[in-house]
């Protein structure tokens, strides 16, 4: 009689690709798009161990939204520090 091999979705990978979507909906989510980042990343590697899991377009996905997020915010925090700057001369005045 044949086994059936159980499957399941990676929890690290649905974590991943929630906290990701989620970066986007809070102000200052970049700690949170780092998380997602490396839940991806160990989502991955553990599914590569063990083949029961399932997810991988889901990490992957997370990957990228948590990438996306983290670009996009580093690349406005130039100007956010410049505003800040601003906004603190003009109180000072």
């Amino acid at each position: 009689m044949e086994t059936e091999k159980s499957t399941y979705y990676s929890e690290l990978a649905i974590a991943s690709l929630t906290i990701g979507i989620l970066s986007f909906i809070q102000l200052f989510g970049l700690e949170r798009s780092v998380t997602a980042i490396v839940f991806g990343v160990l989502a991955l590697r553990r599914m590569k161990q063990d083949e029961s899991q399932k997810g991988k377009k889901i990490a992957i996905a997370g990957i990228v939204v948590g990438g996306i997020y983290t670009l996009i915010a580093f690349a406005i925090m130039p100007h956010a520090i410049e505003v800040a700057k601003n906004i603190m001369r003009n109180t000072a005045k």
